[in-house]
């Protein structure tokens, strides 16, 4: 019995691009730029989820694109354990940008964090608030529309950086003036609610990887419990309104394991004297340096149900 060798797909390691060929690219291939330009980091699956097409497809072309240099593929995810197993995370390359700049596409390169399993995390969670919209029918409004609303204060707008919130607490008699800055951008979700619209506003995502300290008493140092006290201030003092024209205020806490995220709502609870607090959301998502295995692509940040401490569940859908 013979085997036909000539109908198998010829083996080519996942790690090694594929530049033999220059690709002429298409007005997909423009697509896909811009939206590495609102994600630092994009795994094949989240890329397919939120462009379409056929799975093997995007594959192969994503990685002619990756030959000639367009995109790349972060050398970070190779030092997980499986790394040969995970979907290939993709980010876009000075040709990708240079694509752009050349058809006249507006753009900035997206501000990434220093951790590339934290920035990885920050955009897997903002790419499902994304899926979650265009498959539920309502609305998100991105951080772009937000600058354009004329509820947006010229003072914001016109600031160098109008996503970091200022705010001013007391701690211990002492005053304290900072800011605070949320990960990925602030959005919106519009939904009807009995025949009006609805809104519910976010300053972005707090992505927790689990390497800052869930409460201390320096608040000097970047915590959890910091983070609770500065937004419980912004909420109380209305900045939220002033800041951004925001009517309402939701921080979407996410971290990576229940254990933890009891952790933060026991602190919380703690803070406000077992009271607990509307504006702050919670929910679980495996990080990159876990061995858990990635959840798919979805849009399970809007529509399955946050936990929050002393009020009911919340669901960006129904509440």
């Amino acid at each position: 019995m013979t085997t036909d060798v000539t109908s198998k797909r010829p083996y080519s390691s996942r790690w090694k691009p594929n530049g033999t060929v220059e690709p002429r690219l298409s007005e997909r291939d423009i697509t896909l730029f811009k939206l590495l330009t609102r994600y630092v980091y994009l795994p094949s699956g989240y890329i397919v989820a939120l462009l379409q097409g056929e799975k093997r497809t995007w594959q192969d072309r994503l990685k002619n694109l990756t030959g000639a240099g367009h995109i790349a593929r972060p050398k970070q995810q190779r030092q997980h354990a499986n790394a040969n197993y995970r979907p290939l995370v993709y980010a876009l390359a000075d040709r990708g940008f240079n694509a752009l700049r050349e058809r006249g596409v507006e753009h900035g390169r997206p501000r990434a964090h220093s951790s590339f399993a934290h920035e990885l995390m920050t955009c897997e969670l903002m790419a499902s608030f994304e899926l979650g919209a265009r498959w539920s029918g309502v609305r998100l409004i991105p951080w772009e529309d937000i600058l354009r609303s004329e509820s947006l204060p010229e003072t914001t707008r016109q600031s160098p950086n109008p996503y970091r919130i200022p705010v001013s607490v007391t701690i211990d008699g002492r005053p304290f003036s900072t800011h605070i800055v949320a990960d990925g951008q602030p959005f919106g979700i519009a939904r009807m609610i009995d025949g009006r619209p609805a809104y519910f506003f976010c300053p972005g995502v707090e992505a927790d990887c689990g390497t800052e300290p869930v409460d201390t008493s320096d608040f000097a140092r970047s915590s959890i419990y910091k983070k609770f006290v500065l937004y419980l201030a912004i909420e109380a003092q209305g900045i939220h309104r002033s800041h951004f024209g925001f009517p309402n205020f939701y921080v979407p806490f996410v971290t990576t394991t229940e254990i933890r995220a009891r952790s933060m709502m026991d602190v919380l609870r703690r803070i406000t004297g077992q009271k607990g607090s509307r504006i702050f959301l919670f929910k679980t998502f495996p990080a990159f340096t876990s061995f858990e295995k990635p959840r798919p692509p979805s849009g399970h940040m809007l529509t399955e149900d946050w936990l929050r401490v002393g009020f009911p569940t919340f669901n960006f859908l129904t509440s």
